[in-house]
Parts: C-alpha cells; structure tokens; sequence
C-alpha cells in the first residue's frame, strides 16, 4: 500500500479539489497522497479496515480524491433515526433475503473511493460471488439500495454528490432524507435526476425492495 502515486493531470487535480471542497463542512480531510499511500493499491482496503479498527471511536471514508474523511458524530437523534430505518431495512431482509447493513459498513467503488452508507441492502447473488475476505473487509460496488440520511452535521449538497457517486457506482435505488427540510430525494438507476417528495408519508421499496415500505414521516420527521 505505500506506493508512490503517480503525477495527476490538470483534469485529476480538479476533480480532487470538488471532492475536496465537497467533503469539509463538518469533516475533518487528509490528503493520503501526502503521506506516501495508493489508495487505488489492491491491498488498499484491508489495510484501511485494520486502521479503522484501531481507530473505533471514528467513523472514516475514503473519497473518490484519495482522501481520508473522518466523519463528525451524527448525534443521538441521528443515531436513532438510522437505528430505525435499518431495523425495517434488517425485518425486510429476514422475510426476502439479500443482505442488509448499516452505517459502519463499507464499499468500494470503481474511482477507488470507499464509502459507507447509512443503510444498504445486496442481493444474495451479489453476496455470495464476493470473495471472504471481501465480505469480512470492504464490499466491492456499491449496493443495490442505498439511504443517506441528513445528520444535524450535514450540508444537502455533499450528500446529494455522495448520492450520485452511489448510483454511477451500480446502486439502483437510493433515497437521501433530509428531516430539516421534510424532503426525499428518490434515485434510480437510468434516471438522470432524483424525484423530490415533499413531506412523504411513507417510502417504497419498488422492485428494488418489492413490498418494502418504511414510514419515514413517523420514524424520522416526527420523531421527538
């Protein structure tokens, strides 16, 4: 994994400054470069799970600028929110099958960037083709549904871009909640932009998740 990274082009080096800029508001950034280390590097992913691992008390991400992100704390009502989702997500799941996880898992996409979203689910198809070290470590792709949720911490426009890297990387249907603003942005795969949903009582699966439903005005809107 430390490898000497190789000069990047004009175009690179801008593409790494939006990302860059994408990932400040509440997040502490560092430049892996800097320090000597190729995080498009085959053994990439296994070392930065270890390092995560020494590092529990921290939520980490690689972004598509090979950039460590350590993430801020979402907070207790932010925790909840995710506790909720994740346990219709995880009820579906058992009755359905596939594989669902939560936000301290981790996957890669194609750019090299390692992301972690709040919920997520994976065919079982898609599960049992990876290797065992590929499910004991970072996942390859992203998932097929995937939810961000807006944290007391968060910008919307960072979260919007975190979504569109999810869908270019193979998702196929992603929600981003924003509770402030009582919205859902839907993504789906082929569609060039999301669907807005004012005040939505509830969310729906679709043939991603058929006959998943989760009530997001009662879990994450409402929630005291």
């Amino acid at each position: 994994m430390t490898t000497t990274p190789k000069e990047p082009s004009v175009a690179a080096q801008g593409a790494a400054a939006v990302a860059a800029d994408a990932e400040r508001a509440g997040s502490v950034v560092l430049r892996l470069d800097a320090l000597g280390l190729d995080f498009r590097a085959a053994d990439f992913p296994t070392r930065f799970i270890e390092f995560c691992e020494a590092n529990d008390d921290y939520e980490m991400e690689i972004n598509e600028a090979g950039e460590l992100v350590i993430l801020p704390m979402t907070g207790f009502r932010g925790n909840r929110r995710e506790h909720y989702l994740n346990t219709f997500v995880g009820n579906w799941e058992m009755i359905n099958g596939g594989v669902s996880v939560s936000q301290s898992s981790r996957f890669r996409l194609t750019t090299g960037a390692i992301r972690g979203p709040d919920a997520a689910w994976i065919t079982q198809e898609r599960y049992d083709a990876a290797t065992e070290h590929e499910r004991e470590t970072v996942f390859p792709g992203a998932p097929d549904f995937v939810v961000e949720i807006r944290s007391r911490t968060d910008n919307l426009a960072p979260l919007q871009r975190k979504m569109r890297l999810w869908m270019d990387g193979g998702a196929r249907l992603g929600w981003l909640i924003d509770p402030p603003n009582r919205r859902v942005y839907v993504y789906r795969a082929g569609q060039p932009e999301p669907d807005l949903l004012e005040d939505p009582e509830t969310l729906d699966g679709e043939d991603v998740l058929p006959g998943f439903s989760f009530g997001v005005r009662q879990y994450i809107f409402d929630m005291a």
